[in-house]
């Protein structure tokens, strides 16, 4: 078409339109996309965020419960797992790998100097306990992590929410203790007093804050060396020593009761558990199981994805207590959904409203203009011609409207980043680039059913 014709065009249908219904349609168009632009937005942020910060979903732990008060679990043994039920469980649809907690078997306490020996701080004091597991169910593995019998720091893990634990809860409530970052925690001095009476003293340092495990963990081979130098016998190590049907003194420790084979009666004693006195069996059997490992009573399990229904089956069959490290956000991610969806379905309304009012109004302005567009149609131009002029002045009011909607979407989220950034959420600026897909999708869209509505407006002239 020639500029000539095009401006005549232009002129010969220049009518006066329904401001009010195009003023409404172009408010309502702007709210549905921005709600429907940050919805998109807000959706993809959050998800980001919590991938990068979400916890393990795939490692639990599992124990045997342990039920009844201190009387009725006086001198119990530790519900441990058999080798049979590791195998079993292993053999679990859904189970990559299982591993064994070892934990400390001697008193254990610590001396935590937030603030360094030397100066004006406190130290923290508390009774702990170390366990181990195999490096391969660790988040990360530290540099520092080896640990050899020579070493002069022992390296402790310990959760990341025990730090925070401390920032938020302890350090606020006492004046002695500072807030840590994670650097200044690890170059705290710690002080491990090993032995009821302190008889052994060790230096330690946090070398790591793990979000996988929910323990006080240490290397594996220092876990060995320390329970087999300072080790102490626990209530499962208790026997009753029986010689000739009668029971001879107080409960002895499995070790000392080795330490008498070579009595030349040790093969007619008999003993019997602690916790079932009445349970005899020879006194021989000590030796049969002298050089078996204790089985863990507390196992991790890494799955393949969430728990099958086959290992959630068997966990309740055999009444055990099963434990995600951190919780998980499944919920946290469905009430994302809902309110990405609950925006989403807003702005999608609101568009919907706006593509109706914008309809009627380019209809009513087609109206308004049809005897001119059908003198223009009788000296000979076509009804694509005809309508290509009410199409660009969409595309003119239709452009302003979505650069205003960018520019709003734009401001929205520089502001959400600030709120963000005050809580310590770190969140990326500006649209990325799934947004301005959708974004552009949405676009063409909208002014294909607009496009549409006017050439068929035009067509029923004829």
């Amino acid at each position: 078409m020639r500029l000539e014709s095009k401006s005549n065009l232009q002129k010969s249908l220049q009518v006066s339109g329904p401001n009010r219904e195009l003023w409404f349609a172009s408010l309502g168009c702007i709210l549905g996309t921005v709600l429907l632009i940050l919805s998109v937005q807000f959706y993809l942020d959050t998800s980001e965020y919590l991938e990068r910060n979400k916890g393990p979903k795939n490692y639990f732990t599992i124990n045997k419960k342990i039920e009844g008060g201190a009387l009725a679990n006086l001198g119990k043994k530790d519900d441990s797992f058999s080798k049979e039920e590791l195998n079993e469980i292993s053999k679990i649809d859904g189970v990559k790998k299982v591993g064994g907690f070892v934990r400390n078997q001697f008193p254990l306490t610590l001396y935590i100097w937030p603030s360094g020996k030397i100066g004006l701080g406190a130290a923290a004091k508390t009774d702990l306990f170390f366990e181990s597991i195999p490096d391969e169910f660790l988040d990360f593995i530290p540099k520092e992590w080896n640990w050899e019998e020579n070493s002069s720091i022992v390296p402790i893990m310990v959760p990341k929410f025990y730090l925070d634990l401390w920032n938020f809860g302890l350090a606020p409530s006492r004046v002695e203790y500072p807030a840590l970052s994670t650097d200044a925690a690890t170059g705290m001095p710690i002080e491990i007093f090993i032995g009821k009476n302190r008889e052994t003293t060790l230096d330690g340092r946090f070398i790591g804050f793990s979000k996988r495990i929910n323990s006080v963990l240490v290397p594996n081979n220092f876990i060995k060396w320390a329970n087999k130098k300072f080790g102490q016998p626990d209530a499962g190590d208790f026997f009753f020593l029986w010689k000739k049907g009668v029971i001879d003194g107080p409960p002895r420790s499995k070790s000392d009761l080795i330490k008498l084979q070579e009595n030349e009666s040790f093969t007619d004693w008999e003993i019997s558990p602690l916790k079932s006195p009445a349970e005899r069996e020879p006194i021989t059997r000590l030796l049969e199981n002298n050089n078996s490992e204790k089985e863990p009573s507390r196992i991790i399990l890494e799955v393949e994805d969430h728990p099958s229904e086959t290992l959630l089956n068997y966990i309740q069959k055999n009444e055990y207590e099963i434990n995600r490290e951190f919780p998980d956000q499944d919920t946290v991610k469905k009430a994302l959904y809902g309110l990405f969806l609950g925006l989403a379905g807003i702005g999608t309304l609101l568009a919907i409203l706006s593509i109706a009012t914008f309809a009627s109004s380019y209809k009513l302005l087609v109206s308004r203009a049809s005897q001119p567009a059908r003198n223009l149609i009788l000296l000979g131009f076509s009804d694509t011609e005809v309508a290509q002029v009410f199409i660009s002045r969409f595309v003119k009011l239709y452009a302003i409207i979505i650069g205003g909607a960018i520019a709003i979407s734009f401001y929205c989220k520089f502001k959400l980043v600030e709120i963000a950034q005050d809580y310590g959420i770190q969140v990326s600026g500006g649209l990325n680039n799934q947004t301005l897909v959708i974004l552009f999708g949405y676009t063409i869209f909208y002014f294909w059913i607009n496009k549409r509505v006017i050439d068929k407006s035009v067509s029923d002239l004829i």
